[in-house]
């Protein structure tokens, strides 16, 4: 393999379905690039992956090494790092001042590139209930399209309570009709969530408002499934609950430093794109790919998203080295022109005539 330039093209953080997606478009254009992969995912500890043409029901951890040694073994233009970026900034580049970025790596070792791309992932964030975190991924799903399928056929809890409640209950009755919808506490004086749990029960689903005390995992499988201990009454037993966490950006102390431009945390909270085409950041030169750009948070969009971002940057670049080229092209056809009109002037016309070799060089 060649030896890695100091200045790389782009420096792609998170080796997920975005930051390999990027590095596939590098590796295809033999343009460089640096992926960093610190091998957290937010998909810790789930066997399968769904809803990705020709990878349905893979597990993840083989669809990344398989995406890397893809890249690895056929292409000399991207290395991967295993490691963990902890900071990140703009900086003058090399001798042309080149408006790039320096990242940082947890042992201090730093790395240059022209471009950035953040593909660096949510993370979720668990509501305060005991035994939530040891039946996830287990027992609690977040994405019905990609869990669902494999739990039918048992009952299920909805632990929401919200304006989308009737959304999420609606698809669950998919996989059974032996729904419950799970409110933690006294549903709130709300009329768009009152009018959420009508049409939840309107569909046949029951609706319990106690309070959570903890979560039992019951074993491996949806057939032994979790039980729902409240503080008080009987408790449920169920194949899975239906949840959705919310979610925050895993790598936003990148962002800060960066200054990179978020949407409002009402509305989810990642990172603001400015021109959805390319996945262009807020901050010139920095482009976004994956969950940490994206509301709806799915393996095959977040690949689409970092083949995006990678276009994006690429782009730029091309287009910057054709304005230099252009500036350059504009210099010589200035120093021509005043060379031209030196030639002309009466001066030079008469040392030329008079044989004047020196003057007219």
């Amino acid at each position: 393999m060649p030896l890695r330039p100091q200045i790389v093209d782009a420096l792609i953080i998170g080796g997920g379905p975005a930051g390999l997606a990027a590095s596939l478009a590098y590796a295809r254009t033999r343009t460089t690039a640096i992926v960093f992969d610190s091998q957290s995912y937010r998909n810790e500890g789930i066997k399968h992956m769904h809803t990705v043409p020709s990878r349905d029901h893979v597990n993840p951890y083989e669809f990344r090494s398989i995406a890397r040694e893809q890249i690895t073994s056929r292409y000399p233009s991207v290395w991967f790092e295993k490691v963990t970026v902890t900071q990140a900034e703009k900086k003058l580049l090399g001798e042309e001042k080149y408006e790039g970025f320096e990242v940082t790596d947890s042992e201090g070792k730093s790395y240059q590139g022209k471009k950035l791309i953040l593909a660096t992932g949510s993370r979720d964030v668990f509501p305060e209930i005991e035994g939530f975190k040891e039946n996830w991924p287990q027992h609690i799903y977040q994405c019905l399209a990609c869990d669902g399928f494999e739990q039918r056929g048992t009952p299920i809890g909805v632990l929401d309570c919200s304006p989308k409640t009737a959304h999420f209950t609606n698809m669950t009755l998919n996989f059974d009709s032996r729904v419950t919808v799970l409110t933690n506490g006294p549903v709130p004086v709300n009329a768009a969530i009152k009018q959420q749990l009508r049409i939840c029960e309107a569909w046949g689903a029951k609706v319990d408002s106690r309070r959570i005390k903890r979560l039992i995992n019951n074993g491996p499988t949806h057939k032994e499934g979790v039980t729902v201990e409240f503080e008080e009454g009987e408790t449920l037993t169920f194949g899975f609950i239906a949840h959705k966490s919310a979610t925050v950006n895993k790598s936003q102390d990148l962002i800060d430093q960066l200054g990179v431009e978020c949407v409002d945390p009402a509305l989810g909270g990642h990172i603001r794109i400015v021109n959805p085409m390319f996945n262009s950041t807020s901050v010139k030169g920095c482009f976004a790919g994956g969950d940490t750009m994206q509301a709806m948070k799915q393996v095959t969009i977040s690949m689409a998203d970092g083949l995006k971002a990678a276009a994006g940057a690429g782009m730029e670049i091309a287009a910057e080295r054709e304005l230099a080229t252009l500036k350059m092209l504009e210099k010589q056809d200035i120093n021509a022109s005043m060379i031209g009109t030196a030639l002309e002037s009466p001066d030079a016309a008469m040392m030329l005539s008079s044989g004047d070799s020196k003057a007219a060089s």
